[in-house]
């Protein structure tokens, strides 16, 4: 798609506007998520089934590698366990 200078700005500005607007939804997901996970903890259940959800609030755990602990293992050059992802960013200021 080509495009002007004028029609460029245009794009720029709408794209501002719409993060903005990104940004505001995102704060009331975040209120309505934290409303749902009161309800949760003050019924003091991790399952609750309505006409048109079922809503599950449960611990759940993740596995991480402590990069700190490697290096006193293998030392400073970790180069041989790392994983590089090339992807483009798009950035307006």
């Amino acid at each position: 798609m080509c495009c002007t200078k004028k029609e460029l700005e245009s794009k720029v500005q709408e794209l501002r506007n719409l993060r903005t607007m990104k940004v505001e939804l995102e704060d009331e997901l975040k209120a309505v998520e934290r409303e749902i996970v009161s309800y949760m903890t003050e019924n003091g259940i991790d399952t609750e089934i309505t006409d048109t959800a079922k809503i599950t609030y449960k611990p759940q755990s993740r596995i991480t590698l402590d990069k700190d602990k490697l290096k006193e293992i293998f030392g400073e050059d970790l180069k041989p366990f790392e994983k590089v992802s090339i992807f483009n960013v798009l950035r307006i200021k």
